[in-house]
């Protein structure tokens, strides 16, 4: 770890000053001090001078009504923007600024670390905490901002290889390594994976964690479905698809089971006219958007991709989330009842309980919410009359009588679907 240090004055233009004072997340003592020495420097400079502040006319006295929310922030802004436009400095025209933090010196810091996996980012967060006095060879602010995000996703039961994949986009993009002469890299992501294994929440983290680092400008979601982008009629299903954009730019457009959106056995004009739509989109707006689709693997190749060749190309992250085996089921299904504020003993929830009945849960973690719901009716009927200390603390009788009604009531939904599709054949 080297140490290094950098003198207490700079020379730079006085707007530029007052933006990184702006943007430098000072806590109040230090925001307090750092106005203090910019008004001495303010007066030792001549900063009054016309060349600076763009004022010839004397500067009239205008009553200040203290308010919360408003006043200085939004002034600041329309005063810069004003200077900026009518009168800059000339390029000697420098000044010298006394550096905020007074007598002590602002230090360097290089973090040695090695990123293997979101722990270690996790590890470093913690180790690390923010410190305005030093300058680090990494932006810790910005990991700072979305420990939040890197939390939930880290906590995911299982996709180890999914969260690695998330880290190599996130260490990229933070780097700003996928701009180049004002564009961006594509963005757009592929989640691939059979329902239940959590893209959506997936697709949600990524895209709040990249509206905090500003790789994204807004802190948009928008899920989607085919339903949602085609119309009716030819014509009409561009100008759908164009507005549903236009809603995202800035944030993430996510399309869940875009396979739908085409089909590989038949033409489909409504289909082609979407996708078209989509396609021109993607390289258009790859500055100021993010799409992200998700489904099975082989149907999104097999028909999203090869319905237009553009698409392949415009889709360069690809990240899959893999099925659940027992042991991961039964995590999640814990992980369900400690977030709802009931108890399981442990020696009533095994692995091989979730190994003999895994086969009847092919939506994971979506059929181990709804093994939860059901568990929780088995075990109000069990308590009903008897001690309040038996409440939400669930036992084997009742995860038994949960996956009975589970599986019931699976069979009631496909005798239902049997039977309205008779009434078409």
């Amino acid at each position: 770890m080297q140490k290094t240090s950098v003198p207490n004055t700079t020379k730079t233009n006085f707007v530029e000053y007052l933006d990184n004072l702006k943007s430098s997340q000072m806590d109040y003592n230090k925001m307090a001090d750092a106005l203090y020495f910019s008004r001495i420097s303010f007066m030792e400079n001549m900063l009054f001078d016309p060349r600076f502040s763009g004022y010839t006319n004397p500067i009239p006295i205008i009553p200040i009504t203290p308010q919360i929310g408003t006043g200085i922030p939004n002034k600041f802004e329309l005063w810069k923007k004003e200077h900026e436009q009518v009168v800059l400095p000339k390029s000697d025209d420098t000044i010298t600024i006394k550096n905020p933090l007074g007598e002590h010196e602002k230090k360097y810091m290089e973090i040695d670390f090695s990123l293997n996996d979101l722990g270690d980012v996790l590890r470093l967060i913690e180790n690390n905490p923010i410190d305005n006095t030093i300058t680090y060879n990494i932006d810790l602010n910005s990991l700072h901002n979305i420990k939040t995000e890197l939390e939930q996703l880290n906590k995911m039961v299982g996709m180890k290889s999914l969260k690695s994949s998330i880290l190599d986009q996130l260490v990229y993009f933070m780097q700003d390594l996928h701009l180049s002469d004002g564009s961006s890299d594509y963005k757009h992501t592929v989640l691939y994976g059979p329902p239940g294994t959590g893209k959506t929440d997936i697709a949600k983290i990524i895209g709040t964690m990249y509206s905090k680092l500003g790789i994204l400008q807004k802190n948009i979601f928008k899920k989607v479905t085919r339903n949602d982008l085609v119309a009716g009629y030819l014509g009409q299903t561009a100008i759908k698809t164009k507005s549903v954009i236009q809603d995202c730019l800035g944030g993430v457009l996510f399309i869940d089971e875009a396979y739908a959106l085409a089909n590989s056995y038949e033409d489909d004009s409504f289909s082609k006219e979407c996708i078209d739509t989509l396609c021109e989109a993607l390289s258009d707006h790859k500055n100021d958007l993010m799409v992200i689709i998700a489904g099975y693997e082989n149907e999104l190749n097999n028909s999203f991709f090869r319905s237009n060749p553009g698409l392949e190309s415009r889709f360069m992250w690809r990240f899959k989330t893999d099925c659940y085996n027992a042991k991961e089921l039964k995590s999640i299904f814990k992980k369900k009842v400690d977030e709802a504020g009931w108890n399981v003993a442990e020696s009533d929830i095994t692995d091989a309980w979730f190994e003999k009945r895994k086969d009847h849960f092919p939506s994971f973690g979506r059929d181990m919410e709804m093994l939860f719901s059901y568990t929780k009716i088995a075990h109000s009927r069990r308590i009903y009359g008897k001690s309040k200390e038996l409440k939400k603390c669930l036992n084997l009788k009742d995860l038994d009588r949960g996956y009975e009604m589970l599986l019931n009531n699976r069979k009631k939904e496909n005798h239902i679907s049997k039977a309205m599709l008779s009434m078409y054949i």
